[in-house]
């Protein structure tokens, strides 16, 4: 019993693999080059910022949505910041752009992008495809802070969503392609002084090797024990 008590601390065996948390932290190292550093490296002084809200912890669709302390390190931010004007690439169920509306004032609008219906795939193979967009914002109090965009991240003018940002978070596509240019207009359109965030790193190597590249011209590191990649803009 010892022996394989022990082979469990450092082999993944047994019931892990069917834990999907547990597993979304492992994955995080499963490729990308960055070094991963506490919250604080990136905003010091961020412990002190405050209380924030969760306003249905228990709603995520885990495997899809931010893990809870993916979530509360976000969250963090944009209080921290004082975060007035979010983008969010990739709306899914609504749950991250609820949390984040629930955590800013009255004056704060989050944005955020899912494809026109018409263009998403509804296949019955699709693992999305049971999911309704905005599904957990809708006639919550925190719907009049957020506004919803139907279009192709990749090819949209996002001047269109108003900006420049103060936090973009990018958690679209994990296609290396799409990382690239939903990336590349993140850089353009977030404010100076402002925040990029990118879920899933580590966790897909398309948005590894797109952020890695990134990283070459742009100061990025990932958050540790998640799989956020993030940029302070300079001001």
């Amino acid at each position: 019993m010892l022996v394989v008590s022990a082979t469990r601390r450092y082999v993944l065996i047994g019931g892990i693999h069917k834990d999907s948390e547990c597993m979304n932290a492992v994955r995080s190292w499963s490729s990308g080059k960055l070094r991963h550093v506490p919250l604080q490296d990136l905003f010091p002084g961020i412990e002190r910022c405050g209380p924030i809200v969760l306003p249905k912890p228990q709603g995520r669709a885990v495997g899809f949505s931010l893990d809870l302390l993916e979530l509360v390190h976000v969250l963090s931010a944009v209080k921290f910041t004082r975060a007035r004007s979010i983008l969010e690439v990739g709306t899914f169920d609504g749950f991250t752009a609820l949390s984040i509306a629930a955590n800013m004032g009255t004056e704060g609008k989050v944005h955020t992008m899912d494809l026109p219906k018409n263009a998403r795939n509804n296949s019955s193979g699709n693992p999305y495809a049971p999911y309704h967009v905005g599904s957990q914002f809708e006639n919550t109090p925190e719907a009049a802070k957020i506004e919803q965009h139907w279009a192709d991240s990749t090819t949209a003018d996002w001047q269109l969503f108003g900006g420049p940002f103060d936090m973009i978070l990018v958690d679209g596509s994990h296609d290396y392609r799409d990382v690239k240019a939903d990336s590349k207009r993140a850089f353009k359109h977030v404010r100076p002084g402002g925040t990029i965030f990118w879920h899933d790193y580590g966790h897909f190597a398309g948005v590894s090797k797109a952020v890695d590249e990134l990283a070459c011209d742009h100061p990025i590191a990932v958050i540790r024990a998640t799989r956020l990649a993030c940029s302070r803009i300079n001001s």
